[in-house]
């Protein structure tokens, strides 16, 4: 996306707009960087932290060996949402420590004619250049702050999602812990009459079951049902205990070693 002057100065004087309630230490914030994105660590979605860490990490990409310089990732304390996260880019480049190649040049008083060699002329008609010479007409934006502008123009202008396969993979590892809370949760009702390795057997039958709901239905954490997993763990349960009943009425009983190698006549 290419992004016109006025359209940058205008994201520019946003982000630089420090909130009236705003209390910093960071002499650079809303002086030389601006807020360009938020996310609250406890109070937002999944999308949100995708979308703020994608977005960190192409405007650190954008703004390469100056990553460190031009972005920050500032965090702040709060009672409710925990860390309210903020990326700061720099707004617009800086050159003071750029030397200056300026040429002196001659700017003579009112009536000196002396020499431009003279003392006098050496003196105060001689002038350096003050760097505002050095300085473009106007001032460029960092690369960072061009590419922080273009993310949240996307998102302004109706996308959801900075990043389809980062938000996918979050929201999965998202699922799985959901779902084994779940399953942690059924455990405990069987926490005196199971081992730990009874446990994770049964806990494993579950999981590589075709036919339970969170293989052919979900997919989100927000699918995750505890009393549909508290139902099909204690299915897996019962199963596991028949498959194991069995394999001891076989031994005891029929006199079969499940361990047996058993040899077929041609």
């Amino acid at each position: 996306m290419e992004l016109d002057r006025e359209t940058l100065e205008k994201a520019a004087e946003e982000a630089l707009t420090r909130p009236s309630d705003a209390l910093f230490w960071d002499d650079r914030l809303f002086e030389t960087h601006g807020a360009v994105f938020h996310w609250a660590e406890l109070g937002d979605d999944l999308l949100e932290e995708s979308n703020y860490l994608t977005a960190l990490d192409r405007i650190k990409g954008a703004a390469g060996d100056f990553a460190d310089e031009h972005v920050i990732d500032g965090t702040a304390r709060h009672f409710a949402c925990g860390s309210l996260r903020t990326i700061y880019v720099q707004v617009y480049e800086t050159y003071e420590d750029e030397e200056c190649e300026c040429e002196p040049y001659f700017e003579h008083e009112d009536g000196c004619e002396q020499d431009e060699d003279s003392w006098y002329c050496q003196s105060f008609c001689l002038f350096e250049c003050d760097g505002e010479r050095c300085l473009p007409e106007e001032r460029e934006f960092t690369k960072a702050f061009i590419e922080a502008t273009e993310l949240a123009l996307y998102l302004k202008g109706g996308g959801a999602i900075l990043d389809d396969s980062d938000y996918s993979e979050r929201e999965w590892e998202a699922f799985e812990k959901a779902l084994k809370e779940a399953v942690e949760h059924a455990q405990r009702e069987y926490t005196l009459v199971d081992t730990c390795a009874e446990d994770d057997a049964i806990a494993q039958r579950f999981y590589e079951d075709e036919s339970t709901t969170h293989r052919n239905q979900w997919s989100r954490p927000d699918d995750v049902n505890w009393d549909i997993v508290e139902e099909e763990y204690r299915e897996a349960r019962d199963a596991y205990f028949l498959e194991k009943a069995t394999e001891v009425y076989r031994w005891n009983v029929l006199g079969y070693d499940p361990d047996q190698l058993e040899l077929f006549a041609a």
